[in-house]
């Protein structure tokens, strides 16, 4: 028996329109099933260790990072690894990061206004573009200081000295952020001084224990032993509150200086397109570790406050300190 409610004048039409309820109910089906997919690859992963890229050499930064891979080993129940991958001012390691599967299972561990376009030429990385904020770990702020040579003890003191020795003092800068940091404390603070570049902290430590230079502006953690001698003494902390390995020291607002901070944050990152479900499942864990009295402790030790919070708040203080960076260096005229 012959099927004929397809033949006749009118036959395409009703193909069209039976076509069309399939269609439609295949994309209802796929739209309902893409989101239990999502959740059972969450509740799946992680099913095999997992790296945290840390895009400098080893001793620095990468210590807390281990810190945390320790803690987070139990409550991922799978190993987390702890990889350098220096160079390019953390370019290599977030490179790296942002061509790697986007399954959560390689992390990078950065502060976002470090790749900042107007600190560095030619720079083609987008940060916000080309990975996805987990979670913030620590927010901080650099600080300015001056070696044991200059007889200032506080910020007014110091002002005072350098107006009365223009021409005679020199800073050190080892990155564009720093330089530019430095020209807009110059400008707001009004006084002068020569710029010298170094390759590192070290090489600026020891410069200002030798007086050949007589100020910097850096992450405190590195001086902290020199400062405990009286060697090297800090001035003014450039974050928006006062740093927990320096609370005696005054922050830019507290001396007068209210539009200028030398602040920076940092947290984890992954390839962009990782799914959602994945991303959140990780920032509750890294949320977990920041709630645990040791690793607090540990970040106060190295002049940083925990933050935490949702998945998009890095990526926000991330904006945030761009725009700052792109604000300070078009008032000077600043050129990577």
């Amino acid at each position: 028996m012959t099927d004929r409610s397809f033949s006749g004048p009118a036959a395409p039409a009703r193909r069209r329109r039976l076509l069309s309820k399939i269609a439609a109910a295949s994309l209802a089906l796929a739209g309902a099933t893409l989101p239990m997919a999502a959740g059972a690859q969450a509740d799946a992963f992680p099913s095999r260790p997992v790296k945290l890229v840390v895009p400098f050499g080893a001793g620095g930064s990468d210590v807390i990072a281990r810190v945390f891979a320790d803690k987070l080993t139990p409550l991922l129940g799978q190993p987390v690894i702890v990889e350098n991958k220096p160079g390019g001012g953390g370019l290599v390691g977030a490179q790296y990061v942002a061509n790697s599967s986007p399954d959560g299972y390689t992390m990078l561990w950065l502060g976002g206004g470090s790749l900042t376009p107007v600190l560095r030429k030619d720079l083609k990385f987008r940060i916000l573009e080309e990975l996805d904020s987990v979670v913030s770990i620590a927010r901080g702020g650099m600080t300015f200081m001056v070696g044991e040579a200059v007889p200032a003890k506080n910020f007014a003191e110091f002002v005072a000295y350098a107006r009365d020795n223009p021409g005679r003092l020199n800073f050190s800068h080892t990155a564009a952020s720093i330089l530019l940091s430095t020209e807009m404390f110059k400008r707001e603070a009004g006084f002068d001084a020569v710029a010298v570049a170094y390759k590192g902290s070290s090489q600026v430590m020891t410069a200002l224990l030798s007086n050949e230079i007589q100020m910097a502006i850096d992450v405190p953690l590195f001086y902290m032993p020199m400062m405990k001698e009286g060697k090297i003494r800090p001035i003014v902390h450039g974050g928006h509150e006062r740093s927990p390995s320096l609370p005696d020291v005054p922050t830019l607002a507290e001396v007068g200086i209210k539009d200028l901070t030398f602040e920076f944050s940092y947290g984890i990152w992954v390839a962009a397109g990782t799914p959602a479900p994945i991303v959140e499942k990780l920032n509750a864990a890294f949320n977990e570790v920041l709630r645990d009295a040791d690793v607090r402790e540990r970040l106060a030790q190295a002049g940083v406050v925990p933050t935490g919070g949702g998945v998009n708040v890095h990526a926000e203080q991330t904006a945030a300190e761009q725009a700052m960076w792109a604000r300070a260096a078009k008032t000077i005229g600043f050129e990577p």
